[in-house]
């Protein structure tokens, strides 16, 4: 905030008071990040491209540069995303989730393996140096796939052109 808008971005960080940002998902993960400390927040969108070009970890390195925030200190909620029990890539897409970690991607062997969005993302924030016990992304219906369950989400992978979308949004009040 407050520098010229790039011409694309699926990230944006303030330390502005009342002013609120906001990422959207339908079946990307809408990622929340919160320092407390330093009270600075930022929110990314990040689907499987952004996921594997580090969007969580470009925004949290964005806090670190522009506000001072401390690794220890940041605190990132992964909203709600399609889930590895519905979401697919061809497999030669699929190879860069596999090389991060082979639990992100089950039945590799076939053209078009599950792939574990949400895991790739832990996986690349940790190994960021964010702390795990900082990553909130089991509680409540933060876990739930987006495609499984009409009755709390949208959905692209389900519903195809006619979705709408979730947003993770956050503002500092004081």
């Amino acid at each position: 905030m407050g520098r010229k808008e790039p011409e694309s971005y699926d990230g944006i960080t303030t330390n502005q008071r009342g002013v609120t940002i906001a990422a959207l998902g339908a079946d990307c993960i809408p990622i929340v990040f919160a320092d407390p400390v330093r009270k600075a927040c930022g929110v990314a969108h990040s689907g499987w491209r952004g996921t594997l070009l580090g969007v969580a970890m470009a925004t949290v390195n964005a806090m670190i540069a522009e506000y001072g925030c401390s690794l220890e200190d940041i605190i990132v909620v992964l909203g709600p995303s399609v889930g590895p029990c519905c979401f697919t890539l061809p497999r030669e897409s699929a190879k860069a989730f596999h090389n991060l970690d082979p639990g992100c991607v089950r039945l590799f062997g076939s053209p078009n393996p599950y792939v574990d969005i949400r895991k790739a993302t832990r996986i690349l924030l940790e190994q960021g140096g964010i702390l795990p016990q900082n990553i909130q992304d089991q509680n409540q219906d933060l876990n739930l796939c987006t495609s499984c369950h009409p009755d709390k989400f949208f959905s692209h992978v389900r519903d195809g052109l006619n979705f709408g979308t979730q947003i993770g949004f956050i503002s500092i009040r004081e």
